[in-house]
């Protein structure tokens, strides 16, 4: 008799059991890999099986599926070595589509800044802007990513293994690459090319080049020792194993006092059809696995860990003042258009505000040839960008409520369409912000979930047609991301914690372009976590899935941020702040009363 033994390390310490198989028919068990990422795969040595099986079997795979704390086992059929998939012309199709959605983000981020460039940045500053476009392009492609993972999982079919599946994508590759862009664009390309692009104008490219590299290493000698030092002392992952030990045996063994303390017992026809009077029993054994992981891995890790502060702060403020400010536009927007007379006064008065602020940038010129950019000259210089802001907000409300041109009754109607359309938008938004907290409550917080919510959305849209569960799930995830974006032009404009760099269609300098876009990348790697956590089960058997969702949850040192759901109870917390001070204060009182109070000279 040859023993054989099979421990698969899961999530929450689910129970998974050994099957013992008498000679000649020594098979293994495939089981989920939880070590997708690290270097060693180390499973105990000391684990014999403790029955016999009776007769000689013919096992089906066994599939283990560890989602949020859940196990199932299910019988897999068996399938023909070399077998072919009859799945091919679906991955052409998702060839296709990814080639084409591939260029139209290219298109759509040359559009932006084409339409949103200051026009002093017209036709020079080109590394900026290739940095930027390179950079806005791998922060789409992360979110596309994530159903492009999605439907390759779905493409083969369930009885054939991805390495017989030939054209399904090398999603985890694919991952590894992007997420080296992202870290790369953010901590090399984008600052070399901000100091560039601040750099003296009156310096030689040779000077501003040479600058802008010492910086950049400056910035890179940071950002190893923040993630080199934790991984070479603390960059391995821990596996709490509970080891299994089964066989199967008849029913009048299991009642025994012994067997009935075990954990669980699995119905033997689950595996192999036996008969109603077996069943396969299981011990109970707990072991710890300490495993090192690849350092791309740990990367990763890290940076969505210092991604999720960007998040919970921007993404949660953005849950909510994004529906609340397309809806309270509705809410205050012009009944009517104002009378030539008044267009009159109201010009006056922004004429008067233009000369102020001009006269203060003229005195912010003068001090800083002489005494440099000084950190009060910084703080000033943000706060006459966000009065230049307001300005050009109440020029273009001006120019609303007194249309002129050809046709002032078209542009009229055109204005009050829009505003109807910002309230089915507003709604909208609503409903989805809504649906993500009781996805958020339901499926993650609580334990077990009480129900897939989403997860199931998902499936049955795709149960329709394919692609509809994958652009449902799309949109959920771009609406996250979006919800950041948003938080981040509302919390810091409105009260100036830091230097502002505000995107405006026509007058965003380059700086103001990196700035964000090394923004939106570090909050990008930290929404693909928590969609991952979020709809883990529809993401079940993804790339993504295995590094997030498993490596992340047990790497030493960050592990019980995520276990403990620290990240996402903070998030809540500032979406509830959000509400209260946006509900007792108004959004209107976020801005200062008078636009010289910001700044004194």
């Amino acid at each position: 008799m040859a023993d054989l033994g099979v421990v698969a390390p899961v999530p929450n310490a689910a129970i998974v059991p050994e099957v013992n198989i008498p000679d000649p028919y020594v098979a293994t068990v495939p089981v989920a890999d939880p070590y997708a990422g690290t270097d060693v795969y180390a499973p105990p040595p000391d684990v014999a099986a403790v029955a016999e099986a009776p007769a000689p079997l013919d096992l089906g795979s066994l599939v283990t599926d560890a989602v949020s704390g859940f196990v199932a086992q299910a019988p897999v059929p068996d399938f023909e070595p070399g077998a072919v998939d009859d799945g091919g012309s679906l991955n052409w199709f998702m060839i296709i589509v990814v080639a084409v959605v591939g260029v139209l983000t290219i298109i759509f981020s040359l559009y932006l800044i084409v339409i949103y460039q200051h026009p002093e940045d017209k036709n020079q500053a080109w590394f900026p802007k290739l940095v930027v476009l390179f950079g806005m392009t791998i922060a789409i492609y992360t979110v596309l990513m994530f159903p492009l993972d999605v439907t390759n999982s779905q493409v083969c079919d369930l009885n054939l293994p991805l390495v017989d599946c030939s054209t399904t994508f090398p999603m985890d590759i694919l991952w590894q690459v992007v997420y080296i862009a992202n870290i790369v664009t953010v901590f090399v390309l984008v600052p070399f090319a901000f100091f560039y692009y601040e750099g003296d104008s009156d310096w030689n490219p040779g000077k501003k080049i040479l600058s802008s590299i010492l910086w950049t290493l400056g910035v890179v000698v940071i950002v190893v020792v923040v993630i080199g030092i934790p991984y070479v002392l603390a960059g391995y992952a821990q596996y709490t194993v509970q080891n299994a030990i089964s066989g199967v045996l008849p029913v009048d063994v299991l009642k025994s006092p012994q067997i009935e303390q075990l954990s669980s017992c699995i119905p033997a026809q689950d595996i192999v059809d036996l008969g109603a009077n077996a069943c396969e029993a299981s011990g109970a054994r707990t072991s710890t696995i300490k495993v090192r992981v690849t350092l791309i891995i740990y990367t990763m890790a890290i940076v969505a860990t210092i991604g999720w502060v960007l998040l919970l702060i921007f993404g949660a403020i953005g849950m909510i003042v994004l529906p609340m400010d397309w809806i309270r536009q509705f809410i205050s927007r012009p009944r009517t258009t104002i009378t030539k007379k008044q267009y009159v006064e109201r010009a006056k008065d922004l004429a008067r505000r233009a000369r102020d602020i001009q006269y203060v940038a003229d005195g912010m010129k003068r001090q800083k040839k002489e005494s440099g950019r000084s950190r009060k000259w910084r703080k000033n210089y943000a706060a006459l960008q966000s009065q230049v802001t307001v300005l050009e907000e109440d020029q273009a409300q001006l120019e609303r409520v007194f249309p002129q041109g050809e046709d002032p009754a078209y542009s009229w109607t055109i204005t009050v369409m829009l505003y109807w359309l910002k309230l089915v938008f507003g709604i909208l938004a609503l409903m989805v912000s809504i649906t993500w907290v009781l996805q958020i409550i339901l499926y993650i917080l609580i334990d077990p979930p009480v129900t897939p919510l989403l997860n199931t959305a998902f499936i049955d849209a795709n149960n329709v047609f394919p692609l509809f569960g994958t652009i449902l799930f799309g949109i959920f995830v771009f609406y996250l991301q979006g919800t950041v974006i948003k938080g981040n032009f509302k919390f810091g404009l409105n009260f100036l914690l830091f230097r502002v760099h505000p995107i405006r269609k026509g007058a965003t300098v380059m700086s103001s372009f990196l700035f964000n876009v090394a923004l939106i990348l570090l909050a990008t790697t930290a929404t693909i976590q928590f969609a991952a956590t979020a709809f883990a089960l529809y993401a079940s058997n993804t790339a993504i899935l295995q590094i997030y969702g498993n490596t992340l949850t047990n790497i030493e040192g960050i592990k019980y941020i995520y276990t403990e759901n620290i990240y996402i109870y903070c998030f809540l917390a500032v979406m509830l702040i959000t509400l209260i001070v946006i509900l007792l204060r108004g959004p209107d009182r976020w801005k200062k009363k008078k636009p010289e109070d910001f700044y004194s000279m």
